[in-house]
């Protein structure tokens, strides 16, 4: 029997570690905002082996809900975590650096703080020149 992710895990740990987040994709020019809750974690470490060698690195990064987000999520899309509790004391906003989809309708963003005059990117999430 198949385990309903949505209903039985996603949904419920948004629900009660989730905190307000908004969303702003690049597809859209960062004009549309999109509210949904995310589960926010600032020091998360990310483990890579390179050419035989292991790459740590420590960075902030978000969990969501895909069904809570109408747009696909990629890469130079931006987010602005509201100040709370076991998240930053001050509205942060972030860059997505990284799409890691977890397979089971959820998602886990590594992000980078933006830069305060944030570069214009085009529709792919590349830079503009």
């Amino acid at each position: 029997m198949a385990v309903d992710w949505q209903n039985k895990v996603l949904s419920p740990l948004v629900g009660v570690f989730g905190q307000p987040i908004t969303y702003f994709s690049v597809k859209d020019k960062y004009k549309v905002e999109y509210l949904l809750s995310g589960i926010f974690d600032e020091a998360y470490t990310d483990i890579n082996i390179v050419d035989g060698l292991t790459v740590t690195s420590v960075s902030p990064c978000v969990g969501i809900n895909l069904v809570d987000l109408p747009v696909e999520p990629r890469q130079k899309d931006k987010i602005l975590v509201q100040a709370s509790f076991g998240a930053p004391l001050v509205d942060t906003l972030y860059i997505v650096k990284k799409v890691m989809l977890d397979g089971h309708g959820g998602c886990r963003l590594l992000l980078n703080i933006a830069p305060k005059n944030s570069d214009m990117t085009s529709e792919k999430g590349t830079q503009d020149q």
